[in-house]
């Protein structure tokens, strides 16, 4: 039988509408939006993540700077810190970077004190019972990775400080840690084998674990912490793990560090721009092709590995890129790039400019030495004469979306493929699972918005099909201005800003409505929520 034209069921139902006394309105075309494909279970999806999943790394150097001490921590830093945890989830937190290797324990000294020279280059620092007595400062619950000076060839070194941590703060530690990035140390310390370097590190290891009363350290190393770096020591995870690094089951888990740009030299600087971090197919390269052969051995030795360090530019961030909303959108995207690529945590760095990382980088501590924050920060934890006053930059709104999207326990993450008629350089998006059934989505738009540019690049989503029977969802919405904005007061998650550390605004939650379209616009991302009991802040 022929079918009525679209037209004639239009003419009918508004015929039956005035016959039956109904106010006929006129027809209006719904909106249409892009349909993903969003598997509807979680089978293939991520490992279950822990909610420590998205957790942090503090130069030891700059901790006085960032926490404060035992008696006076600072409230900036833990403010900050709380809205995070509020959300649901438990960072872990790594005292470590480059200054780790320079570390040492004094049983008469109280708080952190750097050893500089001139230009603010830390030779050494000095830490007392001080400095592990203010690990209790932070949120109940929290867990720390208690990192060795393997730069100063001290075992006696490395040993004074595992003990200290365990003999003042033995319930926090969940990691042990030798030494920060061993492609960056002498090459010829190990005359350029990867075994010598392994027989060194396991027999400190051994000895460290007969140091440390009970068997606190025994099975809880990360071993490796290596850059990408091509260097003629080969200490990668997927080096160390066929040579044998683990034949004496020392390790818990294997750590690489990951920055995939980098102010250190003027020819790299030239790359670290916002068209670059933002580029989506470029991060999954780089996460293929420099860290994922690194996991992969981790996990088919049958052991979990983890991001150890990681931000967006090495040496300190680029002023005018990692310090705008463009970080947020990376921070956000990396993450989770690296959550399906079944990383069991990720640990964002925070720092100062260190002026020993190279002759050649862009950064410098400030002109009277004191620290020169870096600009990949999620904030500033002090004033300085470097970086005005002590303030969130708007990075930080990413935590808090991480935060609620990964808050949910046992969350499995899944990326989904880009549909037909957007750019895979500058679209992502990630369905979360828990229970096995589809809980939250992430929409990530990288399409650069700037004052001067002539469209929003907005995108409209049908999720419709995943609203459940009520046909109900919820949308919460990082944004900005423009992508690189850096004026943080104009950043919002859900409606809130947060520059000096308490949320100014209301929050703000979108419904979706019938017709399931999530619209985002460019240089924005949204996390749809289909569960409302899973809607944070109401």
């Amino acid at each position: 039988m022929r079918q009525p034209s679209a037209f004639l069921v239009r003419v009918w139902l508004a015929s039956l509408s005035l016959s039956l006394g109904v106010h006929a309105h006129p027809f209006v075309e719904q909106p249409k939006g892009i349909e993903l494909h969003i598997p509807r279970t979680a089978s293939g999806a991520s490992i279950e993540h822990k909610t420590s999943f998205s957790s942090f790394s503090f130069e030891p150097a700059f901790w006085v700077e960032f926490f404060g001490n035992a008696s006076q921590p600072n409230e900036l830093t833990f403010q900050l810190l709380s809205h995070i945890i509020e959300r649901g989830v438990q960072p872990t937190i790594r005292p470590g970077g480059i200054t780790m290797d320079s570390l040492i324990f004094d049983a008469s000294a109280s708080d952190p004190v750097r050893t500089m020279n001139e230009e603010g280059g830390v030779y050494r620092t000095t830490v007392g019972p001080a400095y592990y007595e203010s690990w209790s400062n932070f949120p109940t619950g929290t867990k720390f990775v208690s990192t060795l000076n393997f730069g100063n060839e001290s075992l006696d070194i490395a040993r004074d400080m595992a003990v200290a941590s365990a003999q003042y703060q033995r319930d926090k530690i969940l990691y042990f840690e030798l030494g920060n990035e061993p492609t960056n140390y002498p090459p010829e310390r190990w005359d350029n084998s990867t075994e010598a370097y392994i027989r060194q590190w396991q027999d400190w290891t051994e000895s460290i674990d007969e140091a440390v009363e009970g068997d606190l350290s025994r099975g809880k190393w990360w071993a490796s912490s290596a850059t990408t770096d091509n260097t003629s020591l080969h200490v990668r995870p997927a080096d160390l793990i066929p040579a044998g690094v683990d034949s004496t089951g020392q390790v818990s888990e294997y750590s690489i560090h990951s920055y995939a740009f980098s102010t250190c030299d003027p020819k790299r600087a030239a790359l670290a721009t916002i068209p670059n971090i933002l580029n989506h197919t470029e991060l999954v390269r780089y996460a293929d092709e420099e860290i994922y052969p690194s996991a992969k051995a981790a996990l088919d030795s049958g052991k979990g590995w983890v991001i150890g360090e990681f931000n967006s530019i090495s040496c300190s961030g680029a002023p005018n890129v990692s310090d705008t909303f463009a970080q947020a959108l990376w921070v956000v995207d990396v993450q989770l790039i690296y959550a399906v690529r079944n990383a069991s945590a990720v640990y964002l760095h925070q720092g100062a400019t260190l002026v020993f990382q190279s002759s050649q980088q862009v950064n410098e501590a400030a002109d009277d030495g004191s620290p020169g924050y870096s600009t990949y920060d999620l904030f500033y934890p002090r004033d300085s004469s470097k970086r005005g006053h002590a303030r969130a930059l708007p990075s930080y709104v990413s935590q808090l979306f991480l935060a609620e999207a990964l808050n949910t326990p046992e969350t499995r993450v899944r990326a989904l493929e880009t549909p037909e008629g957007l750019s895979e350089d500058h679209f992502s998006a990630y369905a979360f699972y828990s229970d096995g059934a589809l809980r939250k989505l992430a929409l990530i738009n990288m399409q650069l918005y700037f004052a001067n540019s002539t469209s929003d690049h907005t995108v409209s989503f049908d999720v419709s099909q995943h609203c459940g029977p009520q046909g109900k969802a919820w949308v919460k919405r990082m944004t900005a201005p423009y992508v690189d904005t850096g004026e943080t007061e104009l950043v919002t998650w859900a409606g809130q800003s947060f520059e000096n550390g308490s949320p100014i605004g209301r929050v703000e939650v979108e419904e979706v409505r019938r017709n399931g379209i999530v619209e985002v616009k460019g240089s924005e991302a949204v996390l749809v929520l289909f569960n409302e009991g899973d809607v944070y802040g109401w």
